[in-house]
């Protein structure tokens, strides 16, 4: 039992104490219940919720007269990809534990013709969508800046 212990010590509770140490220990573990440390992720409500916000602005994107046009001629695997790809871009950059495969906004979105007046009916319907689910002030706030940080790699056109 002594040589089982040990290597339980060895193995397994050394190499976390160490990384915990050396990492931080994750405010789950302390015992921290400081809201002001949850990431935007978790104060949306996780995966989940972000799902449920992207499936309720994407319809509203493809259906408006202007955006429609980015989607228009596309198959219904194509768009439920890009759904998809929305939807682990916010995870991963609102602090989750996604992982992003896609292109950069920049690439994704060069040569689009993407103008401030697309930009602005993008921000309306995340607004619209955000009453929909009654996002909290702050998040929404943290969501929207976080949106507006990618504009420089979106809009082309004044």
């Amino acid at each position: 039992m002594t040589i089982y212990i040990r290597n339980f010590l060895l193995g397994c509770l050394i190499p976390v104490m160490l990384a915990m140490l050396m990492f931080g220990v994750p405010t789950a573990f302390a015992g921290e219940t400081n809201n002001t440390q949850a990431s935007l992720y978790d104060r949306l409500g996780g995966y989940n919720a972000i799902a449920a916000v992207v499936n309720d602005l994407f319809p509203r994107l493809a259906g408006d007269k202007k955006l429609g046009r980015f989607w228009r001629h596309r198959g219904s695997d194509g768009i439920a990809r890009e759904k998809q790809l929305l939807i682990d871009f916010f995870a991963a950059k609102s602090g989750g534990q996604m992982y992003y495969r896609g292109r950069t906004m920049k690439l994704l979105h060069t040569d689009m013709k993407i103008d401030e007046k697309d930009w602005r009916i993008l921000i309306t319907a995340v607004n619209q969508t955000l009453d929909k689910f009654q996002v909290p002030a702050r998040e929404r706030k943290d969501l929207l800046d976080f949106i507006e940080s990618t504009k420089k790699d979106i809009v082309e056109q004044s």
